[in-house]
């Protein structure tokens, strides 16, 4: 293992966020100017990412885990993390959920959502029961067999762009701050969070992982104007899938797949299976950690992907999916923002006390 894998899995799981829910989240949250909600969470992620890797930088050493515990207490440091395990619990269902469900409509049509769901679980099972280093070794190979489907994905409607849907460019109230949507996007700051649980010899600096949120930015801000530059915004708001239906829209005999959707959804799960997999390990991780110490981390694994998947079969439909988005989007403020800032000033405190 070395660093470059760190940046492919860091660079992946922003993927699988973007490539989930990111689009229609932004699509719904401005009328005109969809750049502007975008460049503000790509910003404030920054800004927290900064916080995040400075306090682990003070003491490489250290997990996030341990510097938290070692600044307030395990007993404290159980009460700040268990906003976030909700959350990464929340994350994995609703995730596990879309991506099902995204793959029953697409590619197996006639298979009951129980079946796709427990497949898609096992696959995630099996990757966090293998652990981060495994994981971070196998984003290689995630990375060369699904960045090809996603460029292909994204750039092969280009010829059916209507430039002037990208008017009105500016949102001079902002009116976005106010809808939920807009927030339901920060979930796309998960994917840093990782890091606080990696080896010290595996972190990366805050300049590459500044520049790789760049390269980022620029991927979500096409998938986000690609159905916009195709269906207009009118028709996009309305969708569930707006870039599975951009790529619908093209008609390539030459194909691989007799449709061009097949290569959307194939690179999206395959994304969304390898982010699930690694908020199963980052969940049990925590939980063994601060709360069953002396259980054993893979029968607690085992009993969260019971609970996944019985969760996953309790929401009813694809609609009440955005009720438990916008909770969770509660939620995720706290993991992604409050608790870099919180492990931030954790290692203030703990600095002080050192040179006492």
């Amino acid at each position: 293992m070395n660093k470059f894998q760190t940046i492919i899995l860091f660079f992946l799981l922003h993927l699988a966020s973007i490539f989930a829910i990111f689009p229609e989240r932004m699509i719904a949250s401005a009328s005109k100017g969809h750049w502007m909600p975008v460049a503000i969470i790509f910003l404030a992620e920054l800004l927290v990412l900064w916080l995040y890797l400075k306090a682990m930088s003070k003491f490489p050493e250290k997990t996030v885990m341990e510097l938290c515990s070692d600044a307030i207490g395990k007993w404290g440091a159980g009460l700040i993390v268990l906003p976030l395990l909700v959350f990464l619990f929340l994350e994995v269902v609703l995730l596990t959920y879309y991506l099902s469900s995204e793959i029953r409509t697409v590619l197996l049509p006639e298979t009951p959502a129980y079946a796709t769901s427990a497949i898609f679980v096992a696959i995630c099972f099996y990757g966090a029961w293998t652990g981060l280093a495994a994981m971070i070794r196998a984003s290689m190979g995630w990375f060369i067999l699904f960045m090809p489907f996603i460029l292909f994905s994204l750039l092969i409607s280009i010829g059916n762009f209507n430039f002037h849907y990208i008017f009105p460019v500016w949102d001079s109230q902002f009116s976005f701050l106010l809808r939920p949507d807009f927030y339901v996007g920060t979930i796309i700051f998960a994917g840093f969070l990782f890091l606080g649980m990696t080896p010290s010899h595996l972190r990366i600096r805050f300049g590459t992982a500044a520049a790789l949120v760049g390269v980022i930015f620029l991927i979500a801000l096409t998938s986000v104007y690609v159905p916009l530059l195709i269906f207009v915004q009118e028709t996009a708001i309305h969708f569930q899938y707006p870039m599975l239906m951009a790529s619908d829209t093209v008609d390539l005999e030459w194909v691989v797949f007799d449709w061009l959707p097949s290569f959307y959804v194939v690179s999206s799960s395959g994304l969304g299976l390898i982010k699930v997999a690694v908020l199963l390990w980052m969940f049990t991780s925590m939980l063994k950690q601060l709360y069953l110490p002396k259980a054993k981390s893979r029968w607690i694994l085992a009993v969260v992907c019971l609970f996944l998947y019985a969760a996953s079969q309790w929401i009813p439909n694809i609609m009440a999916l955005d009720k438990f988005l916008y909770i969770n989007a509660c939620l995720c403020l706290y993991s992604t923002v409050g608790f870099p800032i919180i492990v931030y000033l954790s290692t203030l405190w703990r600095r002080k006390e050192v040179r006492a």
